[in-house]
């Protein structure tokens, strides 16, 4: 076992990891913003008075957190530090890493994964319905979100399996389907 110490640290370093990391994975999340917002800029448009406000996007299982604000012209993602209490976010939309990606692609459905509790939502509720919205009329693939787009049609199926398999796993007790 861990001591409580240590394991500030190790999440301390995890931090600073992910903020060293912070300009290109702020470039990817940027460029598929924009790509979303190219193939179909009027899906922004429906944020309504939402546009321009930040939301917080909070995998629970990262050591941060990413603002994101979308407006009728694109919008933009930023990597941000997690906080107990965050302030200044219309909302707040947190849950594991997949099934956050999940439900940005459109393949987990928000409903039945809110109310199984896989998912936390605080702040505005207009404004989250308000991005749901938006997001299902961009019609994002999972690639979208993870990958440069030369590579996006080529790794969405594997990307896919990869967390659709992370989120049967952890239903069934940290185990696949199939492993024993």
């Amino acid at each position: 076992m861990m001591h409580p110490l240590e394991e500030r640290l190790d999440a301390r370093v995890l931090i600073d990891l992910a903020l060293v990391l912070r300009p290109p994975v702020e470039m990817l999340l940027n460029l598929a913003v924009k790509r979303a917002w190219r193939r179909s800029a009027n899906a922004f448009g429906r944020l309504g008075p939402y546009q321009g406000r930040p939301y917080l996007i909070d995998p629970e299982d990262l050591p941060v957190a990413f603002a994101l604000t979308l407006t009728k012209h694109g919008g933009t993602v930023k990597l941000v530090r997690r906080t107990p209490r965050p302030l200044g976010y219309v909302a707040v939309i947190a849950g594991e890493f997949v099934d956050l990606l999940a439900l940005f692609d459109g393949s987990a459905d928000a409903d039945s994964t809110f109310f199984a509790g896989e998912l936390t939502v605080t702040g505005d509720t207009g404004a989250v319905l308000a991005l749901h919205n938006a997001l299902e009329a961009a019609d994002l693939r999972l690639a979208d979100l993870l990958v440069p787009a030369p590579l996006a049609p080529g790794l969405d199926p594997i990307l896919h399996r990869i967390v659709d398999w992370r989120r049967a796993a952890r239903r069934n007790g940290g185990k696949p389907h199939g492993v024993h």
